[in-house]
């Protein structure tokens, strides 16, 4: 792997910086984090190009091994909860003006909502350590039972009318937002139960139910801090709790609109009733924008991640074969966010690209050819 994108994915810690100089410039410098995410680097990925270079054979076990990529991703935790911690301090010690609080939620949330996809790459690790920290990261978001539901429900009925995850085409954002939310949420309860029952395990255990601790875990994070800096201020400290739900509410949401753009359209074949054929590459539109997908893990390379679960984000392919989209995340977050202008441009190119008529058997050989 090339030094330069080696240290491109240290790009990631930009966002948290701009967070943090952004809450002490003030004014309209709160705005810092999210202009960063939503303008510059969708300017960047267009004057940089993409990247469609795969890891070599030679260097591969290298790059696998090579803790520095695991690390980055780890440190990102801490760094997510050191800054939550900071900002709900922050609001509560010094007051900020509207216009102020709206920006440095809307960088907090550019922040915040990549924490999530921080937490799913370590929540694809068969570490204890590596899914502790994906559980707290997700905490932070009031989004813990995205480590049930993703893994063990997104993961087996993706690109299925089975998966509240995946977006139907000429779906709207807005409809998707009601149909996952609320989905995923009944379908990890769903998971959890029918594992629990399996191991007989009491359902009202905390210690074994993961979604109780779901619910508990955030609830009680909120409430110490928000009692205690009550306390030191001398008043119900409001502002804490309203922060943090709302910053909450609109990190889980931008990593559901970027589930939106990740499977808008794709549809597995039914081979039985209610069984469908393999997940493979086909399945996922990717972006290969270099930059945005530096800032995200090449999360980008969506189709690789879906066919490999437990394949690290620093040897991710990209296939030529996938369906690709015309710009990166950061961009087409916006679009979602304008159903009409998404259905022009996504439905024209869901249509060309299903016109190919790929097969499986054909991605098969691409992948076999590469590692």
């Amino acid at each position: 792997m090339k030094l330069i994108k080696k240290i491109g994915f240290l790009g990631a810690f930009i966002i948290p910086i701009l967070v943090v100089l952004g809450y002490y410039g003030g004014g309209f410098w709160t705005f810092s984090a999210f202009i960063f995410a939503y303008t510059l680097i969708p300017i960047f990925d267009e004057c940089i190009g993409k990247d469609k270079i795969n890891v070599a054979k030679d260097d591969f076990e290298d790059i696998l091994e090579n803790k520095y990529f695991e690390t980055l991703v780890h440190a990102l935790v801490y760094v997510q909860v050191g800054i939550i911690i900071w900002a709900l301090c922050m609001l509560a010690w010094k007051p900020l003006s509207y216009l102020e609080y709206i920006g440095f939620l809307l960088s907090m949330m550019s922040f915040t909502g990549n924490g999530i996809n921080v937490a799913h790459e370590l929540g694809h690790k068969k570490s204890s350590f590596a899914r502790f920290n994906a559980k707290l990261n997700l905490m932070t978001t009031c989004y813990m039972h995205f480590y049930v539901e993703h893994n063990r429900g997104h993961h087996v009925h993706v690109a299925t009318p089975l998966d509240p995850a995946t977006s139907k085409k000429n779906q709207s954002f807005y409809a998707f937002w009601v149909q996952t939310v609320f989905g995923s949420f009944r379908s990890a309860w769903k998971i959890e139960k029918e594992r629990l029952a399996k191991k007989n395990q009491s359902f009202y255990s905390i210690y074994h139910n993961e979604m109780l601790r779901a619910i508990i875990f955030p609830l009680l994070f909120i409430s110490v801090l928000t009692f205690v800096l009550s306390f030191q201020v001398g008043y119900f400290a409001y502002v804490v709790p309203l922060f943090f739900f709302s910053q909450s509410i609109m990190a889980f949401s931008s990593l559901e609109a970027v589930n939106y753009i990740e499977h808008y359209g794709m549809v597995r074949k039914e081979i039985a009733p209610n069984k469908y054929e393999r997940v493979n590459p086909l399945h996922s539109w990717n972006s290969c924008h270099l930059i945005s997908n530096l800032m995200l893990f090449q999360l980008q390379r969506h189709s690789d991640h879906h066919a490999y679960a437990s394949r690290p984000y620093q040897v991710l392919r990209h296939f030529d074969e996938s369906p690709q989209l015309p710009f990166g995340y950061p961009v087409m977050i916006i679009i979602a966010l304008m159903p009409p202008v998404w259905f022009a441009l996504m439905n024209k190119k869901l249509e060309a690209w299903q016109s190919l008529g790929i097969q499986e058997t054909e991605i098969r050989k691409v992948i076999e050819s590469t590692i």
